[in-house]
C-alpha cells in the first residue's frame, strides 16, 4: 500500500488512552472506546457530521436469541426468548471532494436474563447505532491499536501514555524532563534488581521484563544497558553451576 493509501489510517490509528475503559463483554476483558471521541476525531480529519461525514440507516430489527429459563427441574419455567437490537447503518464521508461509502452492523442485547430476572435496556438502540458507527471508523482506521490487539500489551499502554502526557502538557519540556529522570530510575532500579538476583532464571526474568518495556518505548540505550548487566552477571551463574 502506497503512503496516499495510509494517509487517514496513519492520523487516526493510534487511540488517546483519556478515552478508553476496560469493560467485560461476554466474559472476555476488552477495551471499550469513547464514542463521542471517535466521532471528534472523525470531525478533526473529515469535518463536521451532515458535512464531512454522516450516516443513514439502511435496516433496523430485533433478533431472537435463546430461551431463558427460571428454576430447575419440574420447576424450570420458560421466560421466553432474548431479544438482540440490531442496527445495518452506511456510513458515508467525504475525502479530496470524492464520496466513500461504508455499510456495517451494531448490535445490543435488549431483553435477557440478568440476576433480577428478565431486564430490558431501553438504550439499546442507542448503543447499536454507536457500535455500528465505531465499526465503520475502525474499516477506516481510527482506534486500529485497539482492534489489532496493541492495547493488551501493557508496555505499549505506558508508552502511548507518557507520548500523550508530552503532547497535553501546558509545560511540554517540564513533562520532558520528568519523563527522562523516570527512565533513569527505572533503569537504575532494574540494574539493582539484577544484581540481587539469586538465580540465573531471575536474572533472566527481570531482564526480559525491563527489556519489553524499553522496547515499546523504542529505548535501544536501555536495552543495552541492561543487557551489558545480563551478560556481566551471566557467568556468576555458570562458575556456581559449575562448582
Amino acid at each position: 500500500m502506497t503512503t496516499a493509501n495510509m494517509r487517514i489510517w496513519a492520523q487516526v490509528d493510534k487511540t488517546d488512552t483519556r478515552f478508553t475503559k476496560d469493560a467485560k463483554v461476554g466474559g472476555q476483558q476488552i477495551t471499550s472506546l469513547n464514542g463521542t471521541a471517535m466521532i471528534m476525531k472523525a470531525t478533526e480529519v473529515f469535518g463536521p457530521a451532515g458535512i464531512g461525514f454522516g450516516w443513514s440507516v439502511v435496516e433496523e430489527r430485533f433478533d431472537k436469541g435463546a430461551e431463558m429459563f427460571n428454576g430447575e427441574g419440574d420447576k424450570r419455567v420458560s421466560l421466553g426468548f432474548e431479544l438482540n437490537h440490531t442496527i445495518k447503518i452506511t456510513f458515508w464521508f467525504v475525502l479530496d471532494g470524492q464520496r466513500g461509502e461504508i455499510e456495517q452492523y451494531g448490535c445490543t442485547q435488549y431483553l435477557y436474563k440478568s440476576k433480577y430476572g428478565t431486564t430490558t435496556d431501553g438504550e439499546a438502540p442507542k448503543k447499536s447505532l454507536t457500535d455500528a458507527i465505531k465499526k465503520a471508523l475502525s474499516m477506516l482506521g481510527f482506534s486500529a491499536d485497539v482492534f489489532l490487539g496493541m492495547f493488551d500489551d501493557v508496555n505499549y499502554r505506558q508508552q502511548l501514555e507518557a507520548e500523550q502526557a508530552i503532547e497535553q502538557a501546558e509545560d511540554k519540556e517540564a513533562e520532558i524532563e520528568r519523563q527522562k529522570q523516570e527512565r533513569l530510575a527505572f533503569i537504575k532500579g532494574t540494574v539493582d534488581a539484577m544484581k540481587g538476583a539469586q538465580s540465573l532464571r531471575e536474572l533472566k526474568k527481570i531482564h526480559d521484563t525491563a527489556v519489553r518495556r524499553l522496547d515499546a518505548r523504542n529505548d535501544s540505550a536501555g536495552v543495552q544497558r541492561v543487557a551489558k548487566e545480563l551478560a556481566d552477571l551471566s557467568p556468576k551463574f555458570t562458575q556456581e553451576t559449575a562448582a
